[in-house]
């Protein structure tokens, strides 16, 4: 484990064919892509997890805007549990039943993303800015349940979505991510914090994970999250995260973050400070919970766009959002 995650992320690791796995059939494979469309304050993902030994697919695709909150009333959401995993399926060459399909055109590099339904397609080319870091994250913060090996990564996408009939154009930078491990089922005890991405330009962007000192402390309760992993683009310089915070500085009344403030410290000795703005939010749940939102940020004082993943654990935000509503 300690070479796994000390190691360079290779071109084998975009491939679940070079390396062994157990027999749980709980080991998963999944990626994850993002893009937006900021101008019109849309964001969205392409996410796929792959259980090779039960041979099946899990994935869906998401598109959000400013209004609307959830999978039933954003602009598009989609999950299908049930993809058969064809022969030659490979992580990020796939075609699957409910009309998702992904190709590796240069692995850690560039792929090719679609989907199609009667309501909305995809088709987005999506390149990476720079070689993947090998995060060296471990579960001090209960991150482990992302697996063993998780390499993420910024990038551009361009393309089209077609939604109802309205095709619209993509072109922007975003997020993409591999995990594989095992993941067993729902997690439980997390601690909370987030995700946070920005991109100014090729010079200044970061991808960072924090957690909640407290995981049950109250949603609104003042929390200075403690970075545990990413990188940072800093002068056109990709560095590690050594140490930093994250504090969400207004919430709405559901637990919506609306103001987040990150200070950054890297291993060649840099601070970055950023602040966002969000846009959006799709509240997420799976084998987590999390709000997922657009965001503009001010990044040393240049201007740019990426995301703020907020998390809870489930119990804490069911709590929250139920008195919200007046339970």
């Amino acid at each position: 484990m300690t070479t796994e995650m000390t190691r360079a992320i290779v071109p084998e690791d975009d491939s679940f064919r070079f390396h062994e796995r157990p027999d749980d059939p709980f080991w998963n494979e999944s990626g994850l892509f993002g893009f937006m469309i900021p101008e019109r304050q849309i964001d969205g993902y392409f996410y796929v997890w792959h259980r090779p030994n039960m041979h099946l697919t899990s994935a869906g695709v998401a598109l959000w805007d400013a209004t609307g909150t959830e999978t039933h009333n954003c602009l598009y959401a989609e999950w299908f549990h049930f993809n058969p995993m064809a022969p030659d399926t490979d992580m990020f060459d796939f075609e699957l039943a409910s009309g998702m399909r992904c190709r590796n055109v240069e692995p850690l590099k560039r792929y090719e993303l679609g989907f199609s339904s009667d309501e909305y397609a995809l088709d987005l080319e999506w390149t990476g800015a720079y070689h993947p870091p090998n995060l060296h994250y471990s579960g001090e913060h209960g991150f482990d349940i992302y697996g063993g090996v998780h390499y993420e990564q910024l990038g551009s996408v361009r393309g089209t979505i077609t939604l109802h009939g309205e095709r619209i154009e993509v072109d922007c930078h975003h997020f993409r991510d591999h995990s594989r491990g095992l993941r067993p089922g729902p997690a439980r005890n997390l601690p909370g914090g987030g995700f946070d991405f920005g991109w100014a330009s090729d010079e200044t962007s970061f991808a960072v994970t924090s957690a909640r000192p407290d995981p049950k402390a109250p949603v609104t309760a003042r929390s200075v999250d403690a970075l545990s992993y990413g990188h940072v683009t800093k002068d056109g310089v990709l560095g590690q995260i050594t140490g930093g915070t994250r504090e969400v500085l207004e919430r709405e009344h559901d637990g919506r973050p609306r103001v987040v403030e990150l200070r950054m410290e890297d291993e060649h000795g840099r601070e970055t400070h950023a602040v966002s703005q969000v846009r959006n939010c799709l509240k997420w749940h799976s084998i987590w919970h999390m709000q997922w939102c657009l965001a503009s940020w001010t990044i040393d004082g240049q201007d740019g766009w990426g995301e703020n993943q907020d998390w809870f654990d489930i119990e804490v935000i069911r709590a929250h959002q139920r008195r919200a509503l007046g339970a």
